[in-house]
């Protein structure tokens, strides 16, 4: 019988910043998917897809049945299940193989077929180019990379003509005002870029052994940035939205005065 979870290639990393994210990421993995796991989302995602996508981003996903669908930086892969239940033909792919195990794992219990890719988001070259009608990313992956241009220019290369590429990301105002939690300096300018150096150890919350500092590095990047990265990949947009007033323990923040998210659609010309 033929796996459902399909593994594809061998990762290549673009430089010593991206490597020791990975590192980070494969070792509080088990700790960042028992989280995953308490809240459950990921058992029902696939049926309820508007447990992970809010109604903007809905707006763009209907009818995508039969659709080739990728998925950057698919980290705990609930866009990755809610696209699939939506009828689409999707693509994971992520650069920590500890979190697409995972991954793979929950897709044969959920019996979705899924195809999986162990890759960095700047380097995409395992896979053809005009492969995929959407392109999906977002939530919390642009801060750990360090070239907002190769990464938009990897995701435009895989897409087909016209196919829509969509940045839903989490809004670049609350990083400055989040700006302090993982132990850098609480006055970080908008446009201060990073990179913000902090040891990724102090996320495991759940009883992971680490041995130990995991040196990990962020990146905080402009609503200009975004949408000049999306040009820049020869990308039309053809929306942006602000929306969201979530707000989680980690923030720091008193209310959701400030959007949570921040969507970029775009079509590749």
């Amino acid at each position: 019988m033929q796996d459902i979870a399909r593994r594809w290639s061998k990762i290549v990393v673009m430089n010593d910043i991206h490597e020791a994210n990975r590192r980070g990421w494969d070792a509080i993995s088990a700790s960042w998917q028992a989280k995953v796991d308490a809240a459950g989302i990921w058992r029902r995602c696939h049926i309820e897809p508007q447990l992970v996508f809010a109604e903007e981003e809905m707006a763009w996903l209907t009818g995508i049945g039969g659709k080739q669908v990728a998925v950057l930086g698919s980290g705990d892969n609930l866009a990755v299940f809610a696209l699939a239940g939506l009828g689409a033909n999707v693509t994971s792919i992520d650069y920590s193989q500890e979190q697409l195990d995972c991954g793979i794992a929950r897709a044969r219990q959920l019996g979705l077929k899924i195809d999986f890719v162990l890759a960095d988001v700047t380097d995409l070259s395992a896979i053809p180019s005009e492969k995929f009608d959407i392109v999906y990313t977002g939530g919390h992956v642009a801060v750990w990379v360090s070239s907002l241009a190769r990464y938009f220019s990897e995701a435009a290369r895989i897409l087909v003509h016209k196919g829509l590429f969509i940045v839903s990301e989490y809004h670049p105002f609350r990083r400055v005002v989040s700006a302090g939690v993982h132990g850098y300096d609480k006055e970080t300018r908008y446009l201060g870029r990073g990179p913000f150096e902090y040891d990724r150890a102090i996320d495991n919350t759940r009883g992971v052994t680490l041995t130990g500092p995991l040196p990990s590095f962020e990146f905080h990047w402009s609503v200009g940035d975004f949408i000049n990265a999306i040009i820049a990949a020869d990308c039309e947009i053809l929306e942006c939205q602000e929306f969201g007033e979530t707000v989680e323990t980690w923030e720091g923040l008193a209310s959701g005065d400030i959007p949570a998210t921040l969507m970029l659609v775009a079509r590749k010309k």
